[in-house]
């Protein structure tokens, strides 16, 4: 019952003699509302010139206050632009017959009376209620875009405003200016289209979008001082319900890259070096912007993302390729005043002579050659890099890349050659095209490679000792030490016949055991040179065979042992002659007798267990036959 009292009470105050005395305004915490000031009546329809107007007749500026000093709200003197002070603004145009108020960001201590008026002629009261209630006013939101597209986005408001003119405006230079209103006819051609559905929400979709349209957006309703929808003779207002902060931001390439179904891209944006060290973000097809952490490895569905500001490099690797993965793709730096981005297209095609995978196998100390696939149309240069433990295909290292060279293509196939191979060379490798652009390089990965060590094989004499020497990697030299410096024994090496730790491998020795177990077996481990060595004596024929070095179950080493029998070394030893015992011989006997020299001796070996493509790439080491050679016929 207080509350309609009190609404009839206002409004017939506010009517008194057939003028609008005073206003209600409503807005809501964290919105804007906007609404106009009406002159007196004998001033708005004062129609003589300001030069012939007596000096009691001129404006004396109008004004926006809650109290007699002014010192909350705005007033001016100044006609036909905005006036602003802090949140409040205020526009004059004498030929309207009233002035315009704009207050942004209301907060709950904004509510309660106010006066607008021309000094010292004429006031009106308003009363400015600010509602706390209302879920979808007051919001704000900051969308981001680009030079050339079209964004749309939402204005929601309440059941009550179905039918209330919706507006669009936008804060700019000027505080405010109307861009669009629900009842205005619209083309899909117009550079701003605002649609309602009169439901529960209303569109505004921005076409084209340039470096202009960058600034703050306000959608609102007009309404007047109740809930039902305007008569055309109320004195409506506009309470903003939502505030939208575009951002535009500046590209600075556009670049097409071509990668194939099942393969892999690895794409490297390069950033001004003023901007190395700024957030950077990634927007994958048409999702927000998404800011990447620094120097870290970061999954973004399938994508890997890396901000490296060391270098101000934004790296972004995506493997086993489809056709969802073609697209629009954004990488870019936050400025102070504006994103820098780069836009790429990734194509992705469809190659059917491009081999899945393929198994290579390499000798230490010698050369392997990996084949690649390179498209004949593109401009590329050669690329090979080295899959990590995470799966990312990383560049070779400066110190490493003198080791690896490649042969000129032919008919779309390059080789890629690493000489002087070691335990670190071990791997998965990737082998494809690099493209380069200003800010922005391209490698499309075309085949994979799965390279295996194995050590030159090792030959001894039936009854003789040899060593097996196993290399491993400085990692596995040293054990695990606690806190309290207490350090554990290091790493377990193993040699085994057969591939260790599977069902059919048997162990020989491990290089925590002595060789009482086995006394023709023993054991060195020498840490300083990473070096695993197994000494066996009194070799005998059934000791032929592949043997592995292994550390735990993460790297295996194979090593093929050949014995020479006895018989073989005596029968080699009848058929030596000196050269004062041998009779003279005729021209065929001379040619039997070179071909009875180049009879080689039997060994005790076992043809290891490898695909054709591995036996092709296995180059054995010349040296241990050239020793053999020496040490029985010289």
């Amino acid at each position: 019952m207080r509350a309609t009292i009190t609404i009839t009470i206002f409004f017939s105050l506010c009517m008194m003699s057939g003028q609008v005395l005073c206003l209600k305004v409503i807005g809501c915490s964290g919105g804007s509302v906007m609404f106009k000031c009406m002159y007196k009546s004998d001033e708005q329809h004062n129609t003589k010139p300001l030069n012939k107007r007596k000096p009691s007749d001129q404006f004396k500026g109008r004004y926006f206050c809650r109290n007699r000093d002014c010192t909350t709200g705005i007033s001016t003197e100044i006609q036909h632009r905005w006036v602003n002070n802090e949140r409040f603004a205020l526009y004059d145009d004498e030929n309207r017959g009233f002035f315009t108020v704009f207050i942004r960001k209301l907060s709950r201590e904004d509510a309660g009376k106010y006066t607008c008026g021309n000094n010292q002629e004429w006031s009106r009261d308003v009363d400015l209620l600010v509602n706390r209630n209302s879920s979808s006013c007051g919001t704000s939101v900051i969308r981001s875009a680009y030079k050339g597209q079209t964004i749309t986005f939402s204005c929601e408001y309440e059941h009550k405003f179905e039918t209330h003119t919706k507006v669009l405006y936008r804060v700019n230079g000027d505080p405010v200016f109307v861009l669009k209103i629900s009842q205005s006819s619209q083309s899909s051609e117009e550079k701003f289209i605002l649609s309602d559905n009169q439901r529960n929400h209303f569109t505004v979709t921005i076409r084209d979008i340039s470096e202009e349209e960058r600034g703050v957006y306000l959608c609102g309703a007009e309404r007047d001082g109740g809930d039902k929808l305007p008569s055309e003779t109320s004195v409506t207002h506009i309470t903003f319900i939502k505030e939208i902060q575009l951002n535009v931001s500046s590209q600075i390439t556009s670049v097409q890259v071509e990668a194939y179904i099942s393969k892999s891209v690895f794409i490297k944006c390069e950033f001004p070096e003023e901007f190395k060290e700024n957030q950077k973000f990634i927007q994958i097809h048409s999702s927000q912007e998404i800011s990447v952490e620094q120097n870290q490895w970061i999954h973004l569905d399938k994508a890997l993302v890396y901000d490296d500001t060391s270098s101000g490099v934004l790296k972004v690797f995506i493997s086993d390729l489809t056709e969802a993965d073609e697209g629009t793709y954004r990488c870019g730096v936050n400025t102070v005043d504006d994103h820098l981005f780069m836009k790429i297209r990734l194509k992705i095609s469809q190659v059917d002579h491009f081999p899945e995978s393929s198994e290579s196998a390499a000798v230490i100390g010698e050369s392997v050659k990996l084949s690649c696939n390179s498209p004949e149309k593109q401009q590329s240069i050669k690329h090979i890099c080295k899959e990590n433990e995470q799966k990312i295909c990383q560049s070779i290292s400066s110190s490493e890349k003198q080791r690896f060279e490649f042969s000129d293509s032919t008919a779309g196939v390059f080789t890629a050659s690493i000489s002087n191979v070691s335990l670190r060379d071990a791997g998965v490798y990737w082998c494809g095209a690099e493209t380069r652009h200003q800010h922005l390089t391209s490698v499309s990965l075309t085949n994979k490679h799965q390279l295996t060590l194995t050590m030159p094989p090792v030959i001894g004499r039936e009854g003789d000792s040899v060593q097996i020497q196993c290399p491993y990697d400085e990692k596995h030299s040293t054990g695990m030490c606690l806190r309290s410096i207490m350090c554990l024994s290091k790493e377990v090496k193993y040699l085994c016949k057969g591939k260790c730790f599977t069902k059919d491998a048997q162990m020989i020795i491990r290089s925590d055991e002595d060789h009482v177990k086995n006394p023709r077996i023993s054991v060195k481990d020498d840490t300083e040179l990473n070096l695993f060595t197994v000494t066996m004596t009194e070799l005998r024929a059934e000791d032929a065979g592949k043997y592995w070095c292994a550390v735990k179950d993460v790297f295996n080493l194979p090593i093929e042992l050949m014995i020479i029998r006895k018989d073989e070394m005596a029968t080699s030893d009848t058929k030596r002659q000196t050269p004062q015992d041998k009779p003279e011989m005729t021209s065929s006997d001379t040619k039997k007798e070179t071909v009875q020299e180049t009879v080689k001796p039997d060994f005790f070996c076992q043809r290891p267990e490898t695909s054709d493509a591995t036996v092709s790439s296995l180059t054995f080491s010349p040296w241990p036959f050239l020793y053999l050679y020496l040490y029985l016929y010289l």
